[in-house]
C-alpha cells in the first residue's frame, strides 16, 4: 500500500542550520525538496558561502579518491571502521593522498608486469622463428631486413604478397616465411637499401606492421633476447603473487577505515548539496519536505530534543486530492509482498492517492510462471537456486554476474530469492497436475514399467486445449475488468467524473464484444449475443451522456476503440498457453530423441537429453517468465492508468550505506 506522507516545514536561526541539516540526516526520514516560490514568496533560496563552496570541492576529491582505492584495491570482505572526526577533512585527504600513491605504484608495477609477460607470450615464437633470419643480414651495408606477422595461415597470402614486392622492386628481394603457430606466419623481406621506400610503401598498403623489438630487448642480440624472454616468463609469476599479495594486505589493512571514510565524506557531501534546496529569510532557513506521517512525531521529538524552542517544526497530511503528483511515494507492504514491488521498480511508482498493485501482482504473477512452466523437476531446480540465494543473503554476500555487470546486495538477493521459491511452488504444483517433470519422463516410465500412472490434466492432449484455453482466456477477463475497476473506483473516489464515464464505456463495450464474439463462436449461448450488443449500445449512450461533462467527440470515439483494445489484451492472456505448450512439446522432444537410442544408448540417451533439457530450462526460466511479468505491466496496468498517472519515489535525506558490504 502507499503510505500516508505529510508535508513537513523546519523553521529555525540560520546559526543552527547545519546542525539541523546534520540531525535530518541522521533521522533517515524527510525527503528534502525545493520550496516552491507561490508557497513562500517572501524567501529566497540558500546559497553556499564560499567557504562551503572550497570544503565541497575538498569533499568530492577526497570521495572520488577513497572511491578509487575501493575500485583498485582487492575486494577483501571488511566492515567499516570507527567513523572519523568532524574536524578530520584534513587528515582523510592527507591519508587517502598517501595510501592513493602507494596503491597506484603497486597497481602500475602489477600492469606493467601483465604487459610484459603478454607482450612475450605475443613476441616469443616470433622472435625465436625470425631472429635467425633477421640477424643474418643485420650488419650488411648493402641490405635491409624487415620482419613482420601475417594473422593468418594460409600460404597463399605469403605467396601474393611476394609477386607484389617483385614487380615493386623488379625482383631484387628475397621473401622468406616461417610458422610461428597455428594462426600466424612470419616473414622475413630482405631487399637493396635503395629499395626500402618501395618496399615499405607495399607493406603499408598490405596492412603488414614490422616486428619491432620492445624497448627492453632491443639492445640485445637474438639469442639473448631469447633467453631474456624465457627467464622472465618464468619469473613475472612470481613477482605478480608478490604484488597481489602486498596489495591484498593493504586492502586489509585499509579497507575499515576507507569504507568509513568513505562514508563520513558522502554524508558530509550531501549535506553541503541540499543547502541549496532549502529557503532563508533575512534570519532564518526553512527546510521544507515530506515524511511518512507516521514519523512526523517522531522527528518533531528529536529536533525539540536537541535544539528545544529555537526550532519549529510544522506539518499537515498531504492531500491526494491537490497536486499528488508533487508528493514522494512511499510503498510499504507486507513481507510476503514486499519482494513482488520489485518487479514494479522499473517504472515510476504510482501517484499518491492512487492505487499499489504490488498485493495482486503477488498473487497472479506466480500463478501464470507456475501455469506456464508447470513443470516438477524445473520447478525443484529454481527452488534449490532459489534457496542457494537466501543462504547468500542472510550471509551478508554479494553476487555479482561480471559478464552481466550486475551485482547483487544481500537485500536484493533476499528479495530474489523469495520471488524464485514462490514461482517454484507454483511451477511445482502446476507440474503435478500436468504430471511433467522435466517433460514427459513420468509417462515415459509408466510406459516402460506398465504403470497406471495417468495426469489430473494433459495440457498436451488436443481434447484438453479447448477448456485449457477457456480457462486461460477466463483469468484474462478476470485481470482485465479488473485493472477497470479499479480505475472506476479511483476516478470515484478522486471525483474525475470524465475518468467515471470513460472507465464505463470501456467496461460495457467490452463486456459486449465478448458476449456478442463468444455467441457468435458458440462458445456461449446464443442468446447472449442479442444482449451484448446492448451492452455495446449502452456504452454509446454512455459515450454520449459523458458530452455533458466535456464536449470532446473524438474521446468518446477512442473510448468505443478502447474495448476492442481491451479485448485484444484479454485474449493476449492466451500466450500463456502457447508458451507453456510450447515449453511442454520441446521437455517431451528432447526426451523422445534421447530414447531413440534405445536401452544399447542408455548412457547417450541420458546426455542428450540432460543436454537439451538445460537449454530449454534457461529459455524457459528467463523467457517464459517474461511473458507473466509482460501481461501485468502492459495489458493489466495500463487498464487503471498506471503508466500515463506516475508519481516520483520517496527518497528521504539520510546517511549513506558503505559500500561492499
Amino acid at each position: 500500500m502507499i503510505v500516508g506522507m505529510s508535508r513537513v516545514l523546519v523553521f529555525g536561526p540560520k546559526r543552527l542550520l547545519g546542525q539541523v541539516i546534520e540531525e535530518v540526516q541522521r533521522l533517515g526520514t524527510v525527503h528534502i525538496d525545493r520550496i516552491e516560490a507561490k508557497e513562500a514568496p517572501a524567501v529566497q533560496p540558500l546559497q553556499l558561502g564560499e567557504e562551503d563552496t572550497k570544503t565541497l570541492q575538498v569533499l568530492e576529491r577526497a570521495l572520488a579518491r577513497v572511491d578509487g582505492l575501493l575500485g583498485l584495491l582487492p575486494p577483501v570482505p571488511a566492515d567499516p571502521g570507527p567513523p572519523p572526526a568532524d574536524s578530520s577533512l584534513e587528515a582523510i585527504d592527507a591519508e587517502t593522498t598517501e595510501l592513493d600513491r602507494r596503491v597506484r605504484d603497486l597497481t602500475r608495477l602489477r600492469l606493467e608486469l601483465e604487459e610484459e609477460h603478454q607482450l612475450i607470450d605475443s613476441y616469443g615464437g616470433a622472435i625465436r622463428v625470425l631472429s635467425p633470419l633477421l640477424s643474418a643480414l643485420s650488419g650488411s651495408q648493402a641490405f635491409q631486413t624487415i620482419g613482420f606477422l601475417l594473422n593468418t595461415k594460409d600460404l597463399t597470402v605469403v605467396a601474393a604478397l611476394r609477386n607484389e614486392l617483385v614487380k615493386a622492386t623488379d625482383g631484387r628481394v628475397e621473401v622468406v616465411s616461417r610458422i610461428v603457430d597455428d594462426r600466424r606466419i612470419g616473414v622475413v623481406v630482405a631487399f637493396l637499401r635503395p629499395e626500402a621506400e618501395r618496399v615499405r610503401a607495399v607493406l603499408s598498403r598490405v596492412g603488414a606492421v614490422e616486428l619491432r623489438l620492445p624497448a627492453r630487448f632491443a639492445q640485445e642480440g637474438p639469442a639473448e633476447t631469447i633467453a631474456t624472454m624465457q627467464r622472465r616468463k618464468a619469473e613475472i609469476p612470481a613477482e605478480l603473487e608478490r604484488l597481489d599479495g602486498e596489495l591484498r594486505a593493504r586492502a586489509t589493512s585499509a579497507r575499515p577505515s576507507l569504507l568509513a571514510s568513505r562514508a563520513w565524506l558522502a554524508d558530509r557531501l550531501a549535506q553541503l548539496k541540499v543547502v541549496p534546496e532549502l529557503a532563508q529569510s533575512h534570519y532564518t532557513f526553512i527546510l521544507y519536505g515530506w515524511a511518512p506521517t507516521r514519523a512526523v512525531l517522531h522527528v518533531r521529538q528529536a529536533l525539540h530534543s536537541r535544539f528545544s524552542s529555537d526550532i519549529v517544526v510544522s506539518d499537515e497530511p498531504a492531500d491526494a486530492h491537490v497536486a499528488p503528483e508533487r508528493v514522494p511515494v512511499l510503498l510499504d507492504n507486507p513481507p510476503f509482498i514486499h519482494p513482488f514491488q520489485r518487479l514494479l521498480a522499473l517504472f515510476q511508482p504510482p501517484r499518491y492517492g492512487a492505487w499499489d498493485p504490488s498485493p495482486v501482482v503477488a498473487i497472479t504473477f506466480p500463478i501464470f510462471v507456475g501455469l506456464v512452466i508447470g513443470d516438477v523437476g524445473y520447478g525443484l531446480l529454481m527452488f534449490w537456486g532459489g534457496w542457494k540465494l537466501r543462504q547468500m543473503a542472510r550471509a551478508g554476500r554479494v553476487l555479482t554476474i561480471n559478464f552481466l555487470s550486475l551485482r547483487f546486495a544481500p537485500q536484493l538477493l533476499s528479495d530474489l530469492s523469495f520471488l524464485m521459491r514462490v514461482c517454484a511452488s507454483w511451477i511445482i504444483f502446476f507440474g503435478a497436475i500436468y504430471l511433467e517433470f522435466f517433460g514427459n519422463v513420468p509417462e515415459l516410465v509408466a510406459h516402460k514399467y506398465h504403470l497406471p500412472i495417468r495426469p489430473i490434466f494433459d495440457r498436451l492432449a488436443p481434447e484438453n486445449q479447448p477448456p485449457y484455453f477457456l480457462s486461460i482466456i477466463a483469468a484474462g477477463i478476470v485481470m482485465i475488468f479488473l485493472g477497470l475497476g479499479v480505475h472506476l473506483v479511483e476516478t470515484l473516489r478522486h471525483r474525475h467524473y470524465v475518468g467515471v464515464f470513460e472507465s464505463l464505456v470501456i467496461m460495457l463495450g467490452t463486456a459486449g464484444l465478448l458476449l456478442f464474439l463468444g455467441a457468435q463462436g458458440a462458445l456461449l449461448p446464443a442468446g447472449l449475443g442479442s444482449s451484448g450488443l446492448y451492452l455495446f449500445g449502452a456504452a454509446v449512450v454512455v459515450a454520449g451522456i459523458s458530452l455533458v461533462a466535456e464536449r470532446d467527440v473524438i474521446k468518446r470515439f477512442l473510448w468505443l476503440l478502447e474495448s476492442t483494445s481491451a479485448l485484444g489484451h484479454i485474449l493476449s492472456h492466451a500466450r500463456l498457453m502457447a508458451f507453456g505448450l510450447a515449453a511442454a512439446a520441446l521437455a517431451k522432444a528432447a526426451n523422445d530423441l534421447g530414447a531413440q537410442f534405445g536401452t544399447v544408448g542408455v548412457i547417450a540417451a541420458v546426455l542428450i537429453a540432460a543436454f537439451f533439457q538445460s537449454l530449454f530450462l534457461i529459455f524457459t526460466i528467463f523467457g517464459h517468465i517474461i511473458q507473466p511479468a509482460r501481461l501485468h505491466w502492459v495489458e493489466f496496468f495500463s487498464k487503471f492508468k498506471f503508466h500515463e498517472e506516475n508519481g516520483r519515489a520517496y527518497r528521504p535525506f539520510q546517511k549513506s550505506a558503505a559500500p561492499g558490504r
